[in-house]
This record gives C-alpha cells, structure tokens and sequence, in this order.
C-alpha cells in the first residue's frame, strides 16, 4: 500500500532539528511548505547556531555553503540604516561605522575579502534601481538575512509627493531612463491597473471585462490572425491614433485557439474595416471570439488604475477606496531582482522579493525564457531557500545550470511562470540534477496564460517534489521538450505535490503535464501527487462561455482539461498512485507509447476518467513501442455522462492501450466506453463488458454501491 499522502508530503519536516518543534501538530498538506519555509530560514539566517540544520536535512540541502552557522565567514552587513562609506562589518551603525546600504557595495567588499563569505540583510525596505549582478568571482557566497529579520528587496522607487487633482486622480512626479518604463504599479503591496479598456471586473470574474473579435469582412486567411484580428461596431472606442495601445488577447498556435494569452503592441487601427493591426509574433494567432481588451493612457476612467506619461515624467492615478496619498505606492520598473551568471554555489536564503515589472512569459519580444526575478545562467549549484517572491513577471529563472535547488520559497501573484528550468534556444544546455522541494506557489499567470507554477524543459533527473501548487492560469506542473532533442527531459520524478484549481484560464490545459516531442523513451515517473479542481475557460465565437466543468468529446472546438496527462508523443511515463479527484478529465495520453498508468484514484470528475488520443502522434508507431497500460486503478463515476474511458486512435485501434484488473463504481452504463475505431457491438460505443468482449480489458469489474 502506498504511504499516505500527508506523511510522503511531510517527509522533511520530520528531518528537521528538535528546535523547531514536533511535526504532529500539522493540521494539513496545505501548510507544510510554509512550515518548511519557517524551519529553513531559522537554520540559515545568519546567527544561526551551528548545528541548526539536522545531518537529514544538510544531505537534502546538500552543499558547503549551507551550514546553518556563519563560523568561519567573513561577514558583510546591510541595512537601510547603512553607508556604502562605512566598512560593513558590523551590524549595527555606530557614530563612526556601520553596515552598507547597498548589496552591491556589500558583494564588491566580499570578493575583495575572498574565502568563505556572507552578506547579512538587515530587516526593511530596499528599492533597487538596477539588477544586482554576481559572476565566477561570487562562487559560494552566501546572502541571507539576519535571523529574526524581513529584507525586503523592491523592484523600483517608492514613489512620493503624490497631489490630488480634479475627478479623483493623483499625479505624482516619477522621472526613469530612457530604456526604463513603468510596467506595474502597487499600492500597500497590490497590484493596480494599468488603464484599460473595457474596465476590469469589480468582482474578478473572468468571464467579464472582454471584447469578443469578430469575423473580418472580406475574410481573410487565417494565418492573417498572427498580425491582426477585427471587432464588433462600436466595441472600441474613437481614438486619435495608436500610440501607447497594447492588445491583451487569448489566442495560440492555431488560429482561434484559447491555449495562452499575449500582450500586443498595437500598430493602427482601420475604423473603415474595423481591423486592429498588430506586431505579431509568427506563432501566436487569433481569430472570431477572440476574447481581448486594450490598455492604453486614453482608458484611465476607473478605480485603481494607472498611467504612466513618459513625456511628463509623471505618474496618474485613480485610487481606490479608502487609500489615501500617504499610502506606500512602488513602480514595478525591473523584471530582474538578482542576476546570477556562472556564479557557482550562491546561497539566496530569506529574502523577499516583491514589486517587480511584469515581463518574462509573454510572446512577444520576450517568452518563456525570458527575465526572472532571481535568474540564474551557467550558475550550478545553487541554492535558493526559504524567499518570498511575489508581484513580478516570472519568480526564478534556471537556465543551462546544474545541481540547483530550489526548496521552501513562497512564490505567488506572478504574471508568467513562478518557477522556468530550461536552456537558452540556439545554445540548448541542459540544466540537469535540478531539485524543486517543498514550495508554495500560488496565483500564476495572472497576466500571460500559457505558463505553470513549475515549467521545465532540457535537464534530466529533474526532481519535483513536496510542492503546494494554487490557481494557476493553465499548468501547474508543465514539463518535456517543445523542439525536440535540444530540450528533452529524462528522468524526472514529480511525486507528493498538492496541485489546485489549475489550467483556470485556458481552453486546453490542466494540472499536470510531460511533453515528448523528441519522441523516445522519457523513463519519467508522476506518483502520489494529490490534484483537485482543474478547471477550463473558454468563450464562443459569440461571447458565450462554456459550462464549468464541461466536457463534451464529439465537438470541436471544446474546452479541454486534464488533471494529469502526456503529451506530444511523451513515451515511457510512469502515473502512478495519484489521487484525482473533482476534475474534468482525470488522466489522458496523447500520441506516446509505453506509458503505465497504474493504482490511481479517480473519482468525482465531470468527463472522462481516461483518455487516449492519437492526435499528436499522428499514426507515429515506433519499432520500440508497445501499447499504453491503464491498469489496477480504482474510478468512481459520478457525473451524468458516465464515460469511464475515450479512445481516439484511427491508425492503432486497441493497439495502443490496454485495460486491466481496474474497479469501476457509479454511473456506468452502455456507452461508458467509447473507442474509435469501434470494436464493439454498439459501434464506438459500449459496456465494461463489451469492451472485455473486443479484447481491449482483461479482470476489470464494476462494483454498485451496495456490492
């Protein structure tokens, strides 16, 4: 039997030192990263006492540089009391010397000094103006804050003297660099809007504040919706020209598909035609129903938003209700917090990173590659342990760099990806031996759909495990390769994670995903993860949206939702153990082979238990391959539809998966199973026993509820 989920989620915490209390007051699988967050950063502060980390916990945080002890280190301070005149070494000022204001004075200092080295941050607010860079020359260094103490390191200027002016708007003066724009702004900590069109939902429904783009006419191809789309008469508003105009539009790899969102800079807009003409990206495109709004200076009419006038050198603002001027605004200006390249063995524990610009995940000039508030490039084993990063574009970076971990951080309001591990396109290094323990994400894409709370591509035996994963757009765990060899991923673990209320954003998407596009055996495993309310969200070329929880497998277009599934010929993956439950559909396999689905829990979900679809694979059949397994796994049926299992598989038939010794319980009926090509007697419809009578399920049973 395999351990309960609690406990395997748990299994640090039970490494750690008696100091930081028994573990058996732990309500549930919820709060565990945050206690895990708490009992990391006490043993790594830097007064620590030696011996705070556990001989467990020093193997899983494995390296010289966490020790739990600053003995033997030269230590730098910093606080926001410090001088960058004053020598550093001392904590606390005094008439004639004190800590540094600056990490960077701080760093120049520590590789002066050489040796074993730490920057302690004394607790407050730091407001950078530039991405702290660190190189071959910081190997080892560890910054972390002083025990008891909050450093918090903003991503641009507090702004100040705000002046109330007529029709409830604020101005402030806010004067960047040329190459530098405001991309978010946040008032007490919230992020506030940017001036759109139409208006924001007052109640966060997504479902509301979009234009729906219309059918052109005359037509126009359909790879035309990479650079333009056309709207509704009357639907946007007479302007005196583009401008500053930025579309926000779902859309994706096919022409009116809902798989991601981008920001697009508008180029003109044909009021003759009704057409909006855009940058494009070459691979993102739209079509009728695309859902969309525009942001621009003209749009400023609500409650919380903002604009930022360049030439003025002047930020307005409508505040909300109840804020007054002398609340603490701060302008996102820096997607980048800390840049990390080749710089071997850093240590970044405690900190918190918050206010940062929005960038990293979008299409369009940059993508998933891109920004991080802590990036790291050709810098193996790292350590990034117990952070906070919240409001910025995407939380950490990992590209090309080896051995890193990556444990107990809290990552949440991100506007891409909380956590991207990959390469760089044209180099493809592989960041490989990457560990992503115990953290808890939350609140991903807020602005680019198409991300993940963990998104990862070419590194193998990438490990990711014991994370809490909440709202997220579309993934909350997304891996494999996109292009193929330069970015395959072997041998990854994901196992013990809580993922909830995924894939909220798009039209296709889901909780957990392996992609395989370099089509070979990834001899991956996802085991004992616990993953409930993956959702979807799309819209008609009406407007219209579907139902919740909707899943229909005789349309096209339709949502669809998987709480686990493969992707892209994703072959050799082992799914196992998982507990699934309130989804749409539970497990699917898309295209691979070899792929073993075994001792799942299923239940409550509004579609199909399993599917298998060829439509990635395209008729591809291997000389290794040998038919998917879907076996010994226990399913309630709860939903009206009763559909127990899909097949879609014209080129294989049961050739590509095999059924066996599962229990089925619910709502089973005569067209639970539907397999195309059809092998049954109701065509490509049938019972469990019809599908044992066509050979494609051996011992299964269906158990009634008083059985």
């Amino acid at each position: 039997m395999r351990p309960r989920f609690t406990l395997s989620c748990c299994v640090l915490l039970a490494a750690l030192s008696p100091r930081l209390g028994h573990t058996s007051s732990l309500s549930s699988d919820a709060n565990a990263p945050d206690i895990m967050r708490k009992a990391i950063q006490a043993a790594t502060c830097a007064e620590a006492a030696p011996g705070a980390l556990s001989d467990e916990l020093k193997g899983i945080l494995s390296g010289d540089a966490v020790t739990g002890t600053a003995a033997g280190r030269t230590i730098f301070y910093v606080s926001p009391a410090g001088k960058d005149t004053w020598s550093g070494r001392h904590p606390e000022p005094n008439a004639t010397d004190g800590p540094f204001a600056s990490i960077e004075r701080a760093r120049d200092a520590a590789r002066e000094a050489g040796g074993q080295r730490m920057i302690a941050m004394e607790g407050g607010d730091y407001y950078l103006a530039r991405p702290v860079v660190f190189d071959a020359r910081d190997k080892g260094l560890v910054i972390t804050a002083r025990c008891n103490q909050t450093p918090v390191l903003h991503g641009g200027p507090l702004v100040n003297n705000w002046v109330s002016q007529t029709a409830g708007r604020w101005t402030a003066p806010l004067h960047l660099p040329t190459d530098e724009a405001v991309g978010d702004l946040f008032v007490n900590g919230v992020r506030q809007t940017l001036a759109r069109f139409p208006n924001a939902p007052s109640d966060g429904d997504p479902r509301k504040g979009w234009l729906f783009a219309a059918k052109c006419n005359p037509a126009i191809d359909q790879w035309e919706g990479n650079t333009r789309f056309c709207y509704y008469a009357g639907d946007v508003p007479v302007l005196e020209g583009a401008s500053g105009l930025v579309v926000n539009i779902v859309g994706g790899f096919k022409p009116g598909s809902q798989w991601g969102s981008d920001t697009l800079p508008v180029v003109s807009i044909d009021a003759a035609t009704r057409t909006v003409q855009t940058k494009g990206t070459s691979y993102f495109f739209t079509a009728e129903g695309s859902r969309y709004f525009l942001t621009g200076a003209a749009f400023l009419d609500a409650p919380g938003e903002w604009r930022y006038n360049v030439a003025a050198g002047q930020l307005d603002y409508i505040p909300a209700e109840g804020l007054s001027p002398h609340s603490t605004v701060v302008a996102g200006v820096l997607p980048t917090f800390f840049r990390l390249e080749s710089a071997d063995e850093m240590v970044v524990s405690g900190l918190q990173f918050r206010d940062g610009a929005p960038q990293g995940s979008g299409k369009f000039y940059t993508d998933t590659r891109g920004f991080g508030a802590i990036r790291l490039e050709h810098a193996n084993g790292v350590r990034l342990l117990g952070n906070l990063v919240e409001n910025v574009g995407v939380g950490i970076h990992v590209t090309e760099s080896s051995d890193v971990l990556i444990a107990a951080n809290v990552i949440g309001d991100i506007a891409g990806n909380s956590i991207y591990v990959g390469t760089t396109y044209g180099s493809f290094g592989k960041s490989n031996g990457v560990r992503i323990l115990s953290n808890h994400i939350h609140d991903i894409g807020k602005v680019y759909f198409e991300t993940a709370g963990i998104w990862f591509q070419a590194g193998d035996g990438i490990r990711i495990a014991n994370n809490l994963i909440e709202n997220t757009a579309q993934f909350g765990i997304a891996g494999g390769s996109l292009w193929g060899a330069q970015d395959a991923v072997h041998d990854a673990i994901i196992e013990h994670n809580v993922v909830r209320n995924a894939n909220q954003q798009t039209a296709d998407g889901g909780a957990i995903k392996m992609m395989g596009e370099q089509a070979d055996l990834l001899n991956s495993t996802i085991r004992y993860n616990l993953v409930t309310g993956t959702g979807h969200l799309m819209n008609r070329a009406d407007g219209t949206f579907w139902p919740a929880g909707y899943e229909n497998i005789n349309e096209w277009p339709s949502p669809i939702s998987w709480a686990i599934y493969t992707d892209g010929k994703a072959s050799g993956v082992r799914i196992e153990g998982n507990t699934l439950s309130g989804n749409v559909c539970a497990i699917g396999i898309n295209g691979g082979w070899n792929n073993l689905v075994t001792g799942n829990t299923i239940s409550n979900g509004s579609g199909a238990a399993f599917r298998v679809d060829d439509g990635t694979g395209w008729g591809w059949h291997p000389p290794w391959a040998v038919p998917n397994r879907i076996e010994d796994n226990i399913v309630s049926i709860d939903n009206s539809n009763g559909v127990a299992a899909f097949v879609y598989a014209p080129d294989h038939g049961t050739g590509s998966v095999q059924f066996a010794r599962n229990r089925y319980s619910g709502n089973l009926n005569n067209k639970s199973f539907r397999i195309a090509p059809a092998i049954m007697r109701w065509g490509a419809f049938g019972s469990l026993a019809d599908l044992q009578r066509a050979g494609a399920d051996t011992d299964s049973v269906f158990t009634r509820a008083n059985d």
